[in-house]
């Protein structure tokens, strides 16, 4: 890597609330899906139906709690490069680093 790294906390809060709305849907998906029936449905497909569903169920459920973690794991990685730019200019004040 030659760029380095930048790390922009002004999209923190773009990027964490479509995170936590990403989460809330898929919650919300999985909610549905996980009281959804196969009745009604021919009973040579109800199994078929009912496998589907419950795959579906357990990767909106996956998938909510993955994207509840990628929130938290951004907003502890600002805060961390908050504190430590907080401690640097901290340190720089102290050898006089910005007296000029």
């Amino acid at each position: 890597m030659t760029d380095g790294v930048e790390f922009n906390p002004a999209l923190l809060f773009t990027v964490i609330p479509q995170w936590r709305t990403q989460a809330a849907q898929m919650r919300s998906v999985s909610s549905s899906l996980g009281v959804t029936t196969t009745g009604g449905l021919p009973a040579s497909t109800a199994g078929a139906a009912q496998t589907f569903l419950d795959m579906w169920h357990t990767t909106t459920r996956t998938a909510a709690v993955a994207a509840d973690v990628y929130a938290d794991e951004l907003e502890s990685t600002g805060t961390s490069y908050q504190n430590i730019d907080t401690e640097i200019a901290r340190r720089m004040d102290a050898m006089g680093g910005g007296v000029r």
